[in-house]
């Protein structure tokens, strides 16, 4: 749990840095099931003449960094969410990782603990989450740099692609460190105070494809540099201004943010979806079952793609 202190400082500035939260035997079943699916995907690149070699002889950076080089679509086959399309839907591309690893973080107490301190003891895991994993800029080809998921990301604030169902809800961001964050790799870069602007209106950035908070509002405002070791997480009001840089050092940089909220409030992303990861009043309504939370990530798909969800997947910042 959080203490006094820590809480006022997350008030006050919008995030909190919190070091030492996960060990290594959290963090390794999540290395292992991407490394397991990394291997299987690249084997099927080759077999379908994607690209040249499936790389095998490779550690996962590397061998992801060679992968997403020569087929950059391999970056949204990692993500733990379902691509953000309004439109037609690429059905080879509309997949998202939702292993057991994953599940075991966003229901991990140590997390639930930090996360029960700022919103209660009624925890709901939002289907809005991320995966990043982002090689040196080194061994990118042009157009990876350009996705958010290997490259940097804009100023932005994670409101802007919700829903307006969601708009009282009160959602908050865990970004968790798998390894080391630091300014060299592309760690965080938040905005003190910027929660307390409200909602500020998106354009199209140095990043087409990516949200923007406009350069008037940021002004000369260059932000907090966030650095955390693996195993830390950082969490954020869901109006904080942040982004991230590219990662220049001769490593990997990997985290993942996935959000939660109050039992009872909206996600703002209907179509996937959410659970509840804990429950003071009603422990029995906690999901525990990785497979069931896999089938309900393909149920969703499913509906999807027969046209049986009805409305938006996302609010589109750019309409």
């Amino acid at each position: 749990m959080l203490s006094a202190d820590q809480l006022e400082l997350f008030n006050h500035n919008g995030y909190l840095v919190v070091e030492h939260v996960l060990e290594d035997s959290d963090l390794e079943p999540l290395e292992m099931e991407y490394d397991s699916l990394l291997d299987d995907y690249a084997k099927k690149l080759y077999r379908q003449g994607e690209i040249e070699s499936p790389f095998s002889k490779y550690d996962f950076a590397e061998r992801f960094a060679r992968v997403i080089s020569q087929y950059p679509d391999c970056i949204d086959r990692m993500n733990i969410s379902l691509p953000l399309i309004n439109g037609k839907i690429d059905l080879e591309q509309f997949h998202a990782h939702t292993g057991p690893a994953v599940f075991g973080l966003l229901r991990n107490p140590k997390i639930l603990d930090v996360v029960e301190s700022v919103i209660g003891p009624e925890i709901a895991s939002s289907p809005v989450q991320q995966m990043r994993i982002k090689p040196p800029l080194s061994e990118l080809a042009d157009v990876s740099i350009t996705h958010s998921g290997v490259g940097n990301t804009t100023w932005h604030q994670d409101t802007v692609a919700v829903l307006p169902e969601a708009e009282d809800t009160n959602q908050l961001t865990v970004w968790i460190a798998v390894t080391e964050a630091n300014e060299e790799n592309g760690c965080l870069v938040s905005i003190p105070g910027s929660h307390l602007e409200g909602a500020h209106r998106h354009i199209p950035g140095e990043i087409p494809r990516e949200p923007s908070v406009p350069a008037e509002i940021i002004g000369g405002r260059t932000g907090n540099a966030l650095p955390v070791a693996r195993g830390g997480i950082i969490i954020f009001h869901k109006q904080n201004i942040h982004r991230s840089k590219v990662n220049r050092s001769n490593s990997l940089r990997w985290s993942l943010d996935v959000r939660y909220h109050p039992v009872g409030q909206a996600s703002g992303r209907p179509a996937f979806p959410g659970f509840i990861a804990r429950s003071r009043a009603n422990p029995d309504s906690e999901l525990r079952d990785p497979q069931l939370w896999n089938q309900m990530w393909q149920d969703a798909r499913m509906r999807i793609i027969r046209g049986e969800y009805q409305g938006p997947i996302f609010k589109d910042w750019n309409a």
